[in-house]
């Protein structure tokens, strides 16, 4: 279960359901991640046959099973009622994957609150109240705000008001300890000489430049290593490779300028 602000999902969000009963017509989920009424143990949401599948369904029970976790997309809400209408249909693989991903950096968000909350005379409630939701409300993901916490943390609770500094550094301990950021890595050969008296000061400046195109920290940095004139290796280490070909071919066209300014040699060659 992920805590959430709301007691019911909105419509056109992708929500995380475990399948509870299968009827002929109709397949009822439970909404473990909100309230619900307040007679209710967690929110409960329905699923049409006709919104199982897009094929025609002899039996729903082929296609879901009693106590299955299901990515589905919501289309209508009733919080007086209680009633939230659901599509397994309308999700694609990229929506399933991109939702359970999100779902479970929540659940880390919340287990290093819970942390926290082991360590201290905090409730879960008091820790959500005094980071959990203030931090949320900085970025648009749970991923996003678990990296943020690993990178700038200190700087992001020093700007918490009622935070103690014993609980900060408690958590800060936490993330510290259990949190690592996957990254992926891109790395090259550069050749790169000047066939002037100064070539040596212009290969320092092309690739220092190179190298300041970002700014380094721990998930996402460029080093650049002296293999053996005119040999260097260039390295690009970031969270995702569509960042990673952005920054390399931000540094590269660094050189490109300056080599062409000064009528040198250079040329990239990928690993």
């Amino acid at each position: 279960m992920v805590r959430s602000r709301t007691k019911f999902p909105k419509e056109g969000e992708f929500v995380v359901g475990k399948i509870a009963d299968i009827q002929q017509q109709y397949v009822y989920v439970d909404l473990i991640d909100y309230k619900g009424l307040d007679t209710e143990k967690t929110a409960r949401g329905m699923i049409h046959i006709s919104e199982i599948s897009s094929r025609w369904i002899k039996n729903i029970r082929n296609y879901v099973r009693i106590g299955q976790r299901v990515v589905l997309r919501v289309f209508r809400v009733d919080p007086v009622k209680g009633h939230v209408d659901l599509s397994l249909r309308k999700v694609n693989s990229a929506q399933k994957e991109n939702r359970i991903k999100e779902w479970k950096y929540a659940l880390k968000y919340e287990n290093l609150l819970q942390f926290l909350v082991d360590d201290t005379e905090l409730t879960l409630d008091d820790a959500y109240e005094l980071i959990g939701w203030p931090v949320l409300d900085r970025y648009e993901t749970y991923q996003e705000a678990v990296e943020e916490l690993k990178e700038n943390g200190k700087t992001i609770l020093d700007g918490l008001k009622n935070l103690s500094e014993d609980h900060k550094e408690k958590f800060l301990k936490i993330i510290d300890e259990n949190v690592n950021i996957s990254t992926v890595g891109i790395t090259g050969k550069i050749k790169l000489s000047y066939d002037l008296e100064n070539g040596i000061d212009l290969i320092k400046e092309s690739l220092i430049d190179a190298k300041n195109v970002i700014d380094s920290k721990e998930s996402r940095h460029l080093s650049i290593h002296y293999l053996g004139a005119p040999f260097y290796r260039i390295e690009v280490v970031t969270k995702d490779y569509l960042d990673a070909e952005n920054i390399l071919s931000d540094a590269l066209e660094v050189i490109e300028a300056k080599v062409e300014k000064y009528n040198g040699t250079f040329e990239f060659i990928r690993d």
